[in-house]
């Protein structure tokens, strides 16, 4: 079995610069295999451990458990729903955005949330989860949970809080490093002139 990652064309200049507004960032389905449940009793367990110091939370995207974000959503103060997003609105929550968070609880191929973050050169949150696991270095590039684990989960939001501003923007920048490494089109191209050799041979 071969495994071929996805290439990625950059969206930004390597040498961009970024606001960090202090917000976290889910974008994705509303789905509970994305980890939605999980996102949302993480979040009530960050704002008790940090009370008025806790982010916000904004969550970006639609489906079956949209009524179920958007009334979260009204009950607090540090959850933003931002519905359905793309385009510049997207890249402009990205851009502003302190980390990225992809809580999958299921086997997840290869999420490009992570490759969307490191493009903006923002650190991650993800669950230990299938492709999830090959994209994310715990510590370097951001922080590992097991899935559904939303204790953990906030006290990496927590850990990373603790974090000062040039350790957080150093894991963005690993993050990038990452990127530009490992999805070149030119390193895809390599990858697959190699999984054919081995596979005539």
């Amino acid at each position: 079995v071969h495994v071929l990652g996805h290439a990625w064309e950059p969206i930004t200049d390597r040498g961009s610069t970024f606001e960090d507004s202090g917000h976290y960032l889910f974008l994705g389905r509303l789905v509970e295999e994305k980890g939605v449940n999980t996102l949302l009793t993480a979040w009530r367990a960050v704002e008790s451990m940090l009370g008025d110091a806790a982010p916000e939370l904004w969550i970006g995207g639609t489906g079956p458990l949209s009524a179920k974000v958007e009334a979260h959503a009204m009950n607090s103060n540090k959850i933003k729903y931002l519905g359905f997003v793309s385009g510049a609105q997207k890249q402009n929550a990205i851009e502003r955005c302190r980390a990225m968070i992809a809580p999958s609880t299921w086997w997840e191929p290869l999420g490009l949330v992570t490759y969307e973050a490191y493009d903006f050169k923002k650190p991650i949150l993800a669950a230990a989860s299938g492709g999830l696991t090959e994209t994310v270095a715990h510590g370097v590039t951001g922080f590992l949970h097991q899935p559904g684990d939303a204790e953990q989960l906030a006290i990496q939001v927590a850990e990373l809080e603790n974090l000062s501003s040039s350790d957080r923007k150093e894991m963005g920048l690993e993050g990038r490093a990452w990127l530009d490494s490992n999805t070149s089109l030119s390193r895809w191209q390599q990858n697959f002139s190699n999984i054919l050799s081995a596979s005539l041979h």
